[in-house]
């Protein structure tokens, strides 16, 4: 497996209900996004004990994003940092970068009313996206200009995470 080191950070939100890391894995494994972690053997086992299934060689990890932001503000690890992404295909993002889903759908025109999870990102949701990103802007020194929503990535055809998203670093 080809070692990722991330240049940008790439924001996403779910399109969905507040649920956890293991059923978004779910969703992406119905999708095809699978990858199998084979080491460090300790990352391995964590990833067993969280539920994710164990294959031979490794665990199979599908959900695309690095990182999921509850609504409670609770940041839940989706694959380690190291790994390819399943986020963003344009500008071959997913090679590239680290992916941030906060759940929730924040587009006013897919979800109006709130039929698809809250509207906006919760309080508690921003706080901790900021927390998350300046640490990610740190370790691997990732510029603020490369902070960047989905729909920002050029050729990406998409309206995430929303039009009621807005944060600045």
């Amino acid at each position: 497996m080809e070692r990722l080191y991330p240049r940008f950070v790439v924001i996403h939100h779910t399109a969905g209900f507040d649920v956890p890391a293991l059923t978004i894995n779910r969703y992406h494994a119905e999708r095809g996004f699978g990858i199998i972690l084979r080491s460090p053997q300790s990352l391995v086992a964590e990833y067993i004990r969280r539920g994710f299934k164990q294959v031979a060689g490794g665990v199979m990890v599908s959900i695309g994003y690095h990182y999921l932001i509850r609504a409670n503000g609770t940041v839940e690890k989706g694959r380690p940092d190291f790994m390819q992404g399943a986020h963003c295909k344009a500008q071959n993002m997913n090679f590239g970068s680290i992916g941030v889903a906060l759940t929730g759908n924040f587009d006013s025109r897919d979800n109006p009313r709130g039929a698809k999870g809250h509207t906006v990102p919760t309080s508690e949701q921003m706080a901790a996206l900021r927390k998350l990103v300046l640490h990610l802007m740190d370790i691997y020194q990732i510029p603020r200009e490369q902070v960047l929503g989905h729909k920002n990535i050029k050729n990406s055809a998409t309206s995430c995470p929303g039009d009621r998203f807005d944060f600045k670093v």
